[in-house]
């Protein structure tokens, strides 16, 4: 028995000095890699985030290379719209060609404004929401912390109750922080255009129904000064080749063409479906003043009638801002129909030019001095905007928002 007891202890003795030594070279194999991962990730050098220059140059790469392909295409149907006929039955009419271009011309405003070009308001929106639930919830914890105790195992006490408090305070005050950081990128967006607002006036545009179209317009004009400015180096390349001048030509025509475009939908939107829903609007507040006028001169009752003045009072300020809106959306369309004209004219010369197949240093020339015409439309186009005179005005305003939107 002890023999046998013997052989097992030797046997033990031997397995664990295996299984010690087999344990430190897997340790000493293991701590060697790990030093080389670790003085490998060391030499790895970690790219610097772009900034805003290089990101905006990329997204241009992009759109660029998309959109290059529809203008070509837009310029084939300008060359064949030349030759065609006003009427005729078998064959396509320049009528014909010009729905084509106008579909080309839809598409390359879907590649324009396609990459995140209309995520302000969304962003904007989307965080404003995030604040509500966040008050929502403040005022909870506030309400709960009243009966709650101040030490316990089972209950929230009132210091838990504080911090939770605290904690939603930090998050909406970095919510408003993000909200202020979006709204200086599109400060500096409609800089680039030449257009300057201030803080207060970018919150009336966010508040306004039109404001996506503004936006958008405004965004569409800065990607435009870039691709004229692309096409002039292409002109530039081609040097004095008449054929290739024509067809960057061609490009420069369609982009007029593309104002317009965006300018007689916004005007068409305002005319044919923002003021009609607006007057419904006025028309149902002026219905009800009527009725809640009736019901004062009928209450007996104090009290009953001060709530009925109160309800009139909101009436005719809904009202108010009602009209008022109304106003500043057919002002917003004139200072359109004047900056339309401009395009207009530049088109008519851009047609003409591209016609008769000018000398490409002349259409050098002229392109150049479109981008400045771009700028100078794109400010015509803004809108007055006047800051709100109150929060309560906001607040109208943004209420009819609500309902024209909901409507559209």
């Amino acid at each position: 028995m002890k023999k046998l007891l013997l052989i097992v202890t030797l046997l033990l003795s031997f397995c664990y000095g295996e299984w010690s030594d087999s344990l430190d070279r897997a340790y000493s194999i293991t701590k060697e890699k790990t030093k080389e991962v670790y003085n490998s990730a060391k030499k790895t050098i970690v790219p610097e985030p772009k900034t805003e220059k290089e990101l905006d140059a990329e997204e241009f790469r992009e759109t660029w290379d998309d959109v290059f392909d529809k203008y070509k295409e837009g310029t084939l149907l300008l060359e064949e719209r030349l030759s065609a006929p006003k009427s005729a039955w078998f064959v396509s009419t320049k009528a014909d060609y010009q729905e084509e271009i106008d579909e080309v011309i839809n598409d390359i405003l879907g590649v324009l404004t396609r990459q995140n070009l209309l995520e302000y308001k969304e962003k904007i929106a989307k965080k404003k929401e995030e604040i509500v639930e966040l008050r929502n919830r403040i005022l909870y914890y506030r309400e709960k912390r009243i009966g709650a105790p101040k030490e316990s195992m089972i209950y929230t006490t009132k210091k838990e109750y504080t911090d939770e408090i605290k904690n939603s305070q930090d998050e909406v005050a970095i919510l408003e922080n993000d909200i202020r950081m979006v709204k200086k990128r599109l400060e500096k967006s409609f800089l680039s255009t030449g257009i300057e607002l201030n803080s207060q006036q970018l919150d009336v545009l966010l508040s306004r129904v039109d404001g996506d179209d503004i936006i958008q317009m405004s965004v569409v004009m800065k990607v435009l000064n870039k691709i004229t400015q692309q096409i002039l180096v292409l002109m530039q390349e081609s040097g004095e080749e008449l054929s290739q001048a024509k067809r960057y030509y061609g490009m420069h025509l369609i982009s007029w063409q593309l104002v317009y475009y965006i300018q007689q939908r916004y005007i068409d939107r305002v005319k044919r479906t923002y003021i009609p829903e607006i007057d419904n609007i006025i028309k149902q507040t002026n219905r009800m003043m009527s009725q809640t006028s009736v019901l004062i001169d009928k209450e007996r009752e104090a009290e009953k009638r001060l709530i009925y003045q109160k309800n009139f009072e909101i009436q005719k300020e809904t009202q108010y801002v009602a009209i008022e809106y109304k106003k500043q959306l057919l002002e917003a369309t004139n200072e359109m129909k004047k900056a339309q004209e401009m395009t207009e004219s530049n088109i008519r010369l851009s047609q003409n030019i591209y016609n008769t197949v000018s000398l490409s240093s002349e259409l050098y020339s002229v392109i150049s001095e479109s981008q400045k015409m771009f700028n100078k439309i794109a400010k015509i186009q803004m809108p007055k905007i006047i800051p709100f005179e109150n929060l309560q005005i906001r607040k109208k305003y943004e209420e009819i928002t609500g309902e024209l939107l909901k409507e559209h």
